[in-house]
């Protein structure tokens, strides 16, 4: 179940009160183990939860590549863990990890290499305003009950190839990862784009994961910022309209041919 119902009272102006029922995103504890031991306990909004659990590993250094995935299944007993297994013995220290909170000295002392400069992987800047409509069209837990987070996946044509949502925004994140394993697509050509800011965490992520760019349609931290241009990602922020702020790697956003 992905959203709940409740009773509530408006009150407007001029004192008019009423009771209407409304949805909230659920929120519930989803239990991740890898190789048989317990990796996680993330709370997350239900839903794409193996993709999550495989985004989760991918991201966070359990799985060095998408070949080391074995299998990813929802364990017969319990809706809410994921069994993930992987090829080799990854280091597992039990994390729990709250929709919008994450292990900041676990996360700067393990920073994954640098992304490569493909001189062939860029996008045109005129096809950057055209995500933002693409993200808000296709975020329909956002319509229903609002309080969510998004996280797209977009091709170097700047068409949407995937969107996730959940009440954190790293999981977000991880879902759309996830499915791009699940789905053998190639992430090192893609642009990833998130509704919230651009924090260092969100960065590591992006990196971990192969992506050369991160958008958002709203700021960047100013470590997010440091650390983009230290592993060679592309980082594009206040992207709205028709402009957007080119923070970092420039040289992956080109103009069009006259």
């Amino acid at each position: 179940m992905r959203n709940v119902s409740h009773s509530v009272n408006i009150f407007e102006q001029a004192g008019h009160q009423a009771s209407e029922e409304v949805l909230v995103p659920a929120e519930r504890a989803l239990r991740l183990q890898v190789n048989g031991e317990l990796a996680a306990v993330v709370m997350r909004q239900p839903g794409d939860d193996v993709e999550l659990a495989i985004g989760y590993c991918l991201t966070e250094g359990l799985l060095a590549d998408n070949m080391q995935l074995l299998s990813a299944r929802h364990c017969d007993e319990e809706a809410n863990s994921v069994d993930v297994l992987v090829a080799g013995s990854p280091v597992i220290q039990p994390r729990w990890v709250g929709t919008d909170c994450i292990d900041a000295e676990q996360m700067l002392g393990e920073l994954p290499p640098a992304l490569a400069a493909d001189p062939g992987v860029t996008w045109l800047s005129r096809q950057l305003p055209a995500m933002p409509p693409q993200f808000r069209d296709h975020q329909k837990q956002h319509k229903q009950s609002g309080g969510v987070h998004g996280a797209a996946l977009f091709d170097r044509d700047g068409k949407l190839v995937v969107l996730r949502e959940d009440i954190g925004r790293h999981n977000a994140v991880d879902k759309v990862v996830g499915y791009s394993v699940l789905h053998e697509l190639m992430l090192n050509n893609m642009a990833l784009m998130v509704s919230g800011r651009a924090s260092a965490s969100m960065v590591i992520k992006a990196v971990r994961a192969r992506i050369p760019l991160l958008a958002t349609m709203s700021n960047t931290t100013s470590l997010g910022w440091e650390l983009a241009d230290r592993l060679g990602l592309t980082l594009i922020t206040y992207l709205r309209g028709n402009s957007f702020r080119l923070c970092t790697h420039v040289f992956r956003i080109r103009e069009a041919l006259p």
